[in-house]
């Protein structure tokens, strides 16, 4: 792409989310009907909390999405999302944040709730202590810049640490956020049977979880799409994050 034209094109993405904001602000259960998925309830953590999938009860998921923002593939999500007038945890990555922070402000003018994932997407894991921290830190910067408030919320690239390093974050006031199931979406497989594993997954964990999906990718919207249909069908309950200060 000519360097002239990104400006125009991120003017252009950033004009779009911003209407599709304002399409969704203040929308209720009641604008998408009875069959709405919706949010069953709504969770505040603390650094003192436990770990959210010990906070579900039978039937009730969380919605997470990493990797993003994307711009017009976050937008498609968070269409679908609104669709069923639910809401999700978004966890972005510092130096994909940093040129659209419209669609991060967008997430959170949703009602979403918004996290970070590092700066690059680095195996935090694998780095020395000290520049794994900062890597995790850096993250973190760009994401609360971008939403306007600092996010504690913060979710292991690849999900992948150590006790040292899980000590270290949360030391600098981090909220780790875990997955427990997971669609494997990032493997390229269809939307069919990423949904799948998720609901099998579901009922090996007493049909209950924090459900790892991806924003980024091309079929992002039609996975959320199918997943949302499914959550409901089989009477799951999803229940929101509350977007804690730091």
């Amino acid at each position: 792409m000519r360097p002239a034209l990104r400006p125009l094109l991120r003017a252009t993405v950033f004009a779009g989310l911003v209407l599709v904001s304002a399409c969704l602000e203040g929308r209720s259960e009641a604008d998408c009907g009875p069959d709405a998925l919706g949010v069953s309830r709504t969770l505040m953590l603390t650094r003192e909390s436990p770990a959210p999938y010990d906070l579900l009860e039978p039937g009730e998921v969380i919605l997470t999405f990493d990797d993003g923002p994307a711009w017009h593939r976050t937008g498609r999500v968070l269409n679908e999302l609104s669709k069923e007038c639910t809401q999700a945890t978004f966890f972005l990555q510092g130096n994909r944040v940093q040129p659209w922070t419209g669609i991060a402000k967008s997430l959170r003018e949703a009602g979403h709730s918004v996290g970070s994932h590092s700066w690059d997407h680095a195996n935090l894991a694998e780095l020395p202590l000290d520049e794994a921290v900062a890597n995790a830190k850096q993250g973190q910067d760009a994401v609360s810049r971008a939403i306007g408030q600092e996010t504690p919320l913060f979710r292991y690239p690849f999900i992948a640490t150590t006790p040292e390093l899980t000590k270290a974050i949360r030391a600098e006031g981090l909220i780790d956020v875990t997955v427990t199931v997971d669609g494997a979406d990032w493997t390229g497989n269809s939307p069919e049977q990423a949904v799948a594993q998720i609901l099998e997954m579901l009922e090996q964990h007493d049909r209950r979880g924090m459900i790892l999906l991806h924003d980024p990718f091309p079929k992002s919207a039609a996975r959320t799409r199918l997943l949302l249909q499914s959550l409901k069908s089989e009477g799951y309950r999803v229940v929101a994050l509350e977007q804690p200060q730091g």
